[in-house]
């Protein structure tokens, strides 16, 4: 059997459903983003020839790679940016599904439907959990030192807005809504809030 080229290799990893596979899906779209990012703050602090605080423009610029890569990962459709890579370097353009399309709606929590018996919380269920709460810790510590959402007031309302916003999005492109998602995502970005003001940067 012939040896796998990297790029086949990395396209294996990028299909495998697992958190590497999705992270690479969203490298190079967050890389981009993170250029640009660096690009238009390096044009606008020329114009304003004022001072640089290095800690802020990286904390900056993580953050727009991290809202590029939360975005790919829960809002667009699943595999969307692996679809794109495919069309672009193998012409595979056929295999893009519709991106406008009504998904599913779950509005029953999963431990309810685990103390029912109707849901067994297996490994693959409770990594789901997990990584919802982890996907989402990011934001909630980067809100309070990049946004003006700053009082524990407004980082509350935020943790339920944006999860809201997130999984409605993802009715539009065909995925579904799902409460674990709402519940996990508020979690992480109190959380994330939490170790924010903790380390008071």
């Amino acid at each position: 059997m012939p040896e796998l080229s990297i790029g086949s290799k990395i396209r294996m990893i990028m299909n495998s459903a697992s958190i590497l596979g999705y992270f690479l899906q969203t490298l190079p779209i967050a890389i981009i983003a993170g250029i640009i990012c660096i690009v238009i703050r390096v044009i606008v602090i020329k114009r304003k020839e004022s001072t640089i605080n290095w800690l802020h423009e990286i904390l900056n610029v993580l953050f727009v790679c991290y809202l590029t890569g939360l975005i790919s990962l829960v809002i667009l459709p699943s595999n969307f940016w692996l679809y794109v890579y495919d069309g672009i370097f193998l012409g595979w353009w056929n295999s893009m599904e519709n991106i406008i399309q009504i998904g599913e709606v779950n509005l029953v929590p999963s431990i309810i439907k685990w103390l029912s018996g109707e849901l067994s919380l297996g490994s693959w269920v409770k990594k789901m959990l997990v990584g919802n709460v982890l996907m989402f810790v990011p934001l909630g510590f980067f809100l309070p030192l990049q946004t003006r959402i700053k009082d524990w007031r407004s980082i509350l309302k935020a943790a339920i807005i944006i999860p809201v916003i997130c999984e409605v999005a993802q009715l539009v492109f065909g995925r579904s809504l799902d409460i674990d998602d709402l519940i996990c995502n508020c979690i992480g970005i109190i959380m994330g809030a939490c170790v924010s003001r903790k380390i008071k940067i």
